[in-house]
């Protein structure tokens, strides 16, 4: 017999799950399976009609969903669904939040229900698509290397995740003249990742120079507006097809045996771009317009709910016909504050997410180079929230950039603990929130410099009240302490002007600084310094940006003015920099 529910709304009243699909009968009897995804017990009333039950229409996909002893049936769903009991919990995990307003909520589950078969995770599936990612050695010979000695325990741990692989497809055994050794590095829960190590293969890869998308300039797109679903690709990398005529030089090896992979896998030179170019060329040019590209993670952005659903749709048709495979457990639809590259995005503001914050604050003192290069590292991921960064930060940058030399040198002290400190107290004190820009106010830049460092602040002012956009900083070259007072306050505004180019967007700005000098130095066409002479000569497309120089005294200004005076005695070379590596949190 086929089970039609009737009545809608007997679901969305009491957060269960009926669905319409084939049930037996016995005896007069009908086994019917409710779904209850919540933690709260519900109460169906005696003799609550559900649902009709009418012949097995012809036009049905049967699949057995549950057996048992207790059920002793089998449970289908129609062609057009194709969904398991799974499947539903995943929508309605999805869809909780909207929970509120039953006009959102059921036209996202409508959408979900449409593009169900994204979220099934079952299988896996290649994508389909004309681009393939190509290994590029030119005429080199094969590279190839003996697979490392592992124990026992090791051994099996490897061999259970290619027996994984070998059944969902993504590798198959070789006979390859190239070959790769496998790596286990252990997880913090005792577990083991397993490893390609494949720096031979890429030592001798022609590098791809495919433009991949910033941090900075992906979250600062999304200012403005109001709904955010992020989506994660299942497997990433596995879905990325590889050119057949490289599959060979995939070829891994163990004390077992030789396996090459059918898709991208992890660890490759050039993944990550070829990834991007992928993704780029599938989504297309409306990619900027309410869809973002990172990696394995797309986000859709709209100003409105009923926008977000068109986007929505013309993106789940793109990612179906190219038989794209989302993890439902890593996604958010149709929400108003996101979590996306460590930072919590709404209409407004930006914030920095409260467990990487934590994460940082429970990390003890370094003890070695690598440990301080970590730290400094997360930290100085949300160094654009903390006024004064460089100069807080200053004494621990004197012990790390180490050159591999001298890494023996490193030390650990009272000077860097208070450092450190500060820094954990100022993420616990500091409201850490940056403002997006507004699209019609003016910018005011704020800027300074002093004998070892440079710094700014970006800022609007809104109804009266002070948005904070950006605080950066960072210190002086050995070469760049040498420089005379206006050339060093001169430099501040030309570097935060470069810096925040992705901000300002062409528009104009009122700088203020405390050198009273450089007042009308945009406007001048010869100046006392050859230095900035050359600087307004190769900065000249952002130079009739600035509105005006407005001098304010030292005292008065402190929100640049702290941001250039680290405390510190140390003439080497060193640029505050933060690396990609340095910021996996």
């Amino acid at each position: 017999m086929y089970l039609n529910v009737i009545d809608q709304r007997i679901q969305q009243d009491k957060r269960i799950r009926i669905c319409d699909g084939l049930v037996n009968v016995k005896d007069n009897n009908i086994q019917l399976i409710i779904d209850n995804p919540t933690k709260t017990m519900v109460t169906l009333p005696k003799s609550m009609v559900v649902g009709t039950a009418d012949h097995l229409p012809t036009d049905v996909y049967c699949s057995t969903l549950f057996s048992n002893i207790e059920t002793e049936g089998t449970y289908v769903t129609r062609e057009e669904e194709k969904q398991s009991m799974d499947l539903d919990k995943i929508i309605l995990t999805l869809t909780q939040h909207l929970g509120n307003n039953q006009l959102y909520y059921q036209q996202v589950i409508n959408l979900l229900k449409n593009h169900i078969i994204l979220f099934d995770t079952s299988q896996t599936r290649t994508i389909k698509t004309d681009i393939h990612h190509v290994i590029n050695t030119g005429n080199h010979s094969p590279v190839n290397a003996k697979p490392y000695f592992k124990t026992i325990e090791q051994r099996k741990n490897i061999q259970q995740e290619i027996d994984k692989m070998l059944k969902a497809g993504i590798i198959i055994p070789s006979h390859s003249p190239w070959s790769s050794p496998v790596v286990l590095l252990k997880k913090p829960n005792g577990e083991f990742r397993f490893i390609i190590d494949y720096r031979k293969l890429n030592s001798i890869t022609t590098k791809d120079c495919y433009p991949q998308p910033t941090v900075e300039e992906l979250i600062n797109r999304l200012g403005g507006h109001q709904w955010f679903t992020k989506l994660d690709l299942k497997g990433g990398y596995y879905q990325i097809p590889i050119h057949p005529a490289d599959k060979s030089k995939t070829a891994f090896i163990t004390q077992d045996g030789l396996y090459q992979f059918q898709v991208l896998p992890m660890g490759l030179m050039n993944a990550p771009p070829s990834f991007q170019r992928i993704m780029n060329n599938i989504i297309g040019y409306n990619r900027w317009d309410y869809i973002l590209v990172y990696l394995d993670d797309i986000l859709v952005f709209s100003n409105s709910f009923d926008d977000h659903m068109k986007h929505l749709q013309q993106l789940f048709n793109v990612l179906n016909i190219h038989q794209f495979t989302l993890n439902p457990t890593k996604c958010s639809i149709a929400q108003q504050s996101i979590e996306f590259l460590s930072h919590t995005i709404t209409k407004d503001s930006i914030v920095p997410l409260k467990q990487r914050i934590q994460a940082i604050l429970d990390m003890p003192q370094p003890s070695s180079l690598s440990q301080a290069n970590k730290f400094i590292g997360k930290i100085g991921w949300y160094r654009k929230f903390i006024p004064n960064f460089a100069q807080i930060a200053a004494p621990i940058h004197k012990v790390t950039n180490k050159i591999k030399e001298k890494k023996k040198e490193f030390y650990w002290s009272e000077e860097q603990i208070q450092a450190a400190n500060k820094l954990k107290q100022v993420l616990t004190e500091e409201p850490l929130v940056l403002k997006y820009p507004h699209p019609t106010a003016s910018f005011i830049l704020s800027t300074d410099a002093s004998e070892y460092a440079i710094g700014g602040t970006l800022k609007q002012i809104i109804d009266g009240q002070t948005h904070y956009n950006y605080f950066l900083s960072r210190l002086l070259t050995t070469t760049e302490r040498n420089y005379s007072t206006i050339d060093r306050e001169a430099l501040a505004i030309f570097w935060c002007m470069e810096k925040l180019q992705q901000y300002l967007g062409g528009r104009d700005v009122t700088t203020i600084s405390d050198h009273k000098p450089l007042q009308q130095f945009h406007k001048k066409i010869k100046l006392n310094s050859k230095r900035i002479e050359h600087w307004l000569i190769k900065h000249q497309e952002i130079i009739p940006q600035i509105t005006a120089v407005i001098y304010r005294k030292g005292r008065h200004h402190g929100d640049a003015d702290g941001m250039s005076r680290p405390d510190i005695d140390d003439h080497r070379n060193e640029l505050n920099v933060t690396t990609r590596s340095m910021t996996k949190i």
